[in-house]
């Protein structure tokens, strides 16, 4: 996976997603940051601003294409959805709907998201993960393929100089 795929990704959702009719502001590369959300990781950060979209990429299986170039076939983008509200002020304590804003609003961005390299984004699946207190951690699985050129070779060892000029010789 290189770094180029990650920033379309980023840029994307940073450009695209809003939240309370604000726009996110953190998207960043997922390590499991809810361990330092509850706590279990003392060299973690004490706090992280949500809600807050995490990418992470799985599936990273590829293939050799030939020059150096590589396929990811099925290639899973998975999206994490962290977001924190414990009253919404509506009467309706401990249930935040505005998680499955988000969630749309991410299906809004990535749905048929087609950045350089790959094909088309398609969810392919979704869930929620419960095991963390006060935080609503939604996922969302995108896959596409995508072409690695990072480490292409030229063509029988010769770069690319511009166009071609043919050179016919008749002998007769």
């Amino acid at each position: 996976m290189n770094v180029a795929l990650f920033d379309s990704i980023q840029t994307q959702l940073l450009t695209n997603v809003t939240y309370d009719s604000a726009s996110i502001s953190t998207v960043l590369l997922w390590n499991d940051q809810l361990h330092s959300l509850k706590g279990e990781d003392p060299d973690a950060p004490v706090t992280l601003a949500l809600p807050a979209l995490f990418i992470e990429f799985m599936n990273l299986e590829t293939e050799q294409l030939g020059n150096g170039n590589q396929v990811y076939a099925n290639l899973t983008v998975r999206i994490h959805i962290l977001d924190r509200l414990e009253d919404a002020g509506d009467g309706t304590l401990e249930q935040n709907l505005a998680v499955l804003a988000l969630r749309d609003s991410v299906q809004m961005a990535l749905q048929n998201f087609r950045p350089a390299g790959a094909s088309e984004f398609i969810r392919q699946n979704q869930m929620m993960d419960y095991n963390h207190n006060n935080v609503y951690h939604y996922i969302m699985d995108y896959g596409c393929t995508y072409v690695d050129t990072i480490t292409n070779q030229p063509v029988n060892g010769v770069t690319d100089n511009g166009p071609i000029t043919p050179v016919i010789n008749l002998t007769i």
